[in-house]
Formats: C-alpha cells, structure tokens, sequence
C-alpha cells in the first residue's frame, strides 16, 4: 500500500486540484491520497472563502481519501513555518511515501538543490539576506537575490544543471520549502512534483475552454465581487461562470447548498469591523506582541487608524517595497484572531518536529486500510472527537489545538453560523 500525502487549501477545490490528485495517484502509483488542509484561514492572510467543512468534503468528491486540518498557527504563517508545520504532521504520521505538489517548472533536481542551501543556511548567504533586507527589499526578493549570488559564488562546486529559479513562482516556493522541512526532519517521504497547468497562481481570468483550468485566485475574485467583475468582452461574471470552473461533482454539492440556502461566501472584508474594533482596543499597548507585526509595522498601524475603511483598503494603506500585501494581511490577521510571536517559537523551537497532532476533518469509507494503517503508524495523536482531545494531547499540542479552535469559532461567529461550537461538528465521512 503506498500513499501520497498533499498540502493544500482548496479555496475553492477547483478542477486543477482535482487533475493533482489524480495525477499524483496515477504517476506515484499511490493507492490513497492524504491531504493536510489549511482551516478556516488560509496562507495569504484571510479567511477560507468556503469553511474548512465545505472544502473537506469537496475534496473527499473528487479523489482524496483523508483530510486533516492544519493547525491555525501553521496555516497563516509564512512559507516556512507553513510548510514545516504540514510536512512535521505527514512525516509523524509514519506510513506517508510521497509529498505530491503542484510547481510552475517541475524542476525537482533544481528545487531540491536550493532546498539544500536553504536548510544549510551558509554564513555567507544569511548575511547577505540581512544586507539585502536592510537596504529595503522584501525578504521573498532578499532571500532570493542572495541565493542567486551564493550560487554564482560556489558554481564550481555545483553542476550547471543549478537553478534558482524555484523561488520566484508561488508553487516552486512551497515546493522548496516543503522539501527543505523534509531534509531537516530527517525525513524518509519522496518529494514529487507535478508540473501545473492551466492559469498561473495570480492569473484573474475564468475560461470557457474546459480543458484550461483557472486558478482558485479567479474563482475567488467572482464569487466575492459577484455582479461587479465582467470577464474580457465585458459579461458580468457570474456564480454560475464561477461554478463553471469547478469539478462536476463539486459544482453539484455546492449548488445544493445554495438551493438549500446554506451557502455563503467570506472574504478578508466580512472581517473589517472585528479587525477595527481590535485595533482600537489595542491603539495604546501597540500590537508589536503579535506574530509578523514588527515595531515598525506596529507604529504604521497606529498611525493610519483614523483612516481605517475596510480590511483590504487598510492593506493598501500600509503596504510599502519592504512590505508585501500578503505580509501586512497575515499580520492583521493575527492581531484579529489573538496570535502571538511567543506562541509560534514555541510550537516550532524544535525545527526536526514541530507541535503537531492528526485532527481528522473528512475521510472515505472506502479508506479504511489506510485508517488502520495510521493508527498502527502514527507517532502523534489521531483526533476524530475533539472532546477526548486532552486525553492524548500534551500540553503544548492542546494548547495549539485550542487557538486553532478559537480561531474557527471566531470564523463561525463572523459567517453568522449558530450555535458556534466547534465541538459539535463531526468529521466528513463519504
């Protein structure tokens, strides 16, 4: 029996996500796919379009077998911490064979080379990652930038096949870090990637060629501003234009949602008036304490609050060459769901493995070899009753399980779901 594990978010599963499943089974020669999903939040710093529930069973419709939930502190961390955490919770599992990901070039022998250096860290390539930050860049173009001059510096003793290229796609920049996080847990799992096809990661467009899939940025982009985007010859885009993009076993679970009156979307602006109320609650300590708010930042937000209008407006304010949009949403974020820099060292200070814990969010009956076959394996709990999580839990494991609880109650409270009670909502089952 082998098994793939992926990392993902889903927001929302689309037919590109589908094709990765069944091309990563296919060419693995997998008989399960594992998926370590984002929550309620996702990577970028906003809440999940659909909730964690919705895109579990999505994706359990369309190939994959198991769906765990990544715990809240790894899934709007940055790409290291993203990665490590998801890659610490499939290597503990102890039966995973392959890591599959999607990437723009493919290039695993590259990617695996920077992965390399990264997971070194060389004296001479983190000093100039820090001169390269003092002089104004962000870190994604500091680190890079020094990658590229360590590896001209010592290409005598790297073949020529040596790209750097890995990180200045989106997907290529995941894939590295996951496999850095692999080579500094000492971890056994191959690494496998999928060229992606279709629309690029930041791509806006729908299309009506079927065969050409549209990135989850474009499908997001419709359904949260529907009736106000019009495609290229000027249509109103619509939520079936939207849906149109989607598996069709996906397009008919969701449509079913909406007949029924149960479906809604959420976007970084449904937290607008929690993220003003927090930052007016805390305009006289200063938000430095929260994780990715540097005292720069800190003094930023304070200084453009009386011009708060909306979550994304406020983004815009504060963004800066040294500051990416991305960056500035995670911080905000952090400060709305109580997210501290503490809190994060401490479920990450031992980079071999991270905090981690299996909480089962969906899975197929027909996976129930690969179910015995984690129990028997996994070298961390395995949570399907949240109720009996402190049993098995130590105290730091608990501790993060509970922020990861907070924070979706936080997004249930925000969607207007009742009663908000995480505990009461059972795994996914097909």
């Amino acid at each position: 029996m082998k098994t793939v594990g992926i990392i993902a978010e889903f927001n929302p599963f689309h037919k590109g996500h589908e094709y990765l499943i069944r091309t990563l089974k296919k060419e693995t020669g997998s008989d399960y796919a594992v998926i370590v999903m984002s929550g309620d939040y996702t990577q970028r710093g906003a809440p999940a379009i659909l909730d964690k529930y919705t895109r579990t069973k999505m994706a359990l419709l369309c190939g994959a077998d198991l769906v765990l939930e990544l715990p809240i502190y790894y899934s709007t961390s940055s790409a290291e911490f993203f990665a490590g955490g998801a890659v610490s919770l499939l290597n503990n599992l102890g039966c995973i064979d392959f890591l599959g990901f999607g990437s723009e070039s493919g290039d695993i022998e590259s990617m695996k080379k920077v992965s390399a250096v990264l997971a070194d860290e060389p004296k001479d390539f983190s000093e100039h990652i820090k001169r390269n930050l003092k002089s104004g860049m962000s870190y994604p173009a500091a680190r890079s930038d020094a990658l590229s001059k360590y590896i001209d510096k010592t290409s005598d003793t790297n073949d020529n096949g040596f790209d750097v290229s890995p990180l200045s796609s989106p997907n290529d920049i995941l894939g590295t870090e996951y496999i850095k996080a692999l080579i500094l847990q000492h971890s056994t799992i191959t690494p496998y990637a999928v060229k992606r096809v279709g629309a690029g990661y930041d791509d806006t467009e729908l299309f009506s060629d079927p065969g050409h899939y549209a990135s989850a940025k474009a499908i997001r982009t419709v359904l949260e501003n529907l009736g106000d985007i019009k495609s290229i010859s000027g249509k109103d885009l619509s939520q079936e234009d939207a849906f149109s993009q989607l598996p069709i076993a996906v397009k008919d679970y969701l449509l079913s949602l909406n007949n029924d009156g149960k479906l809604s979307y959420i976007s970084a602006d449904s937290f607008s008036e929690l993220l003003h109320y927090k930052l007016l609650l805390g305009k006289n300590t200063g938000f430095s304490d929260f994780l990715d708010v540097t005292p720069d930042l800190s003094d930023k937000i304070l200084g453009n609050l009386n011009s708060f209008s909306s979550f994304s407006d406020y983004i815009m304010k504060l963004k800066s060459k040294d500051l990416t949009y991305t960056r500035i949403s995670r911080a905000l974020l952090h400060i709305v769901l109580g997210m501290t820099s503490d809190k994060l060292k401490l479920y990450t200070e031992d980079r071999s493995a991270f905090t981690s814990y299996a909480r089962i969010l969906g899975f197929n009956k027909s996976a129930s070899p690969l179910m015995k076959k984690i129990q028997e394996c996994s070298h961390i709990p395995v949570i399907s009753t949240l109720s009996d999580a402190y049993k098995t839990l130590d105290k730091t494991a608990y501790m993060l399980l509970c922020d990861t609880i907070s924070a979706s109650n936080i997004y249930d409270l925000v969607r207007g779901t009742t009663p908000i009670n995480e505990y009461a909502k059972p795994p996914v089952i097909l």
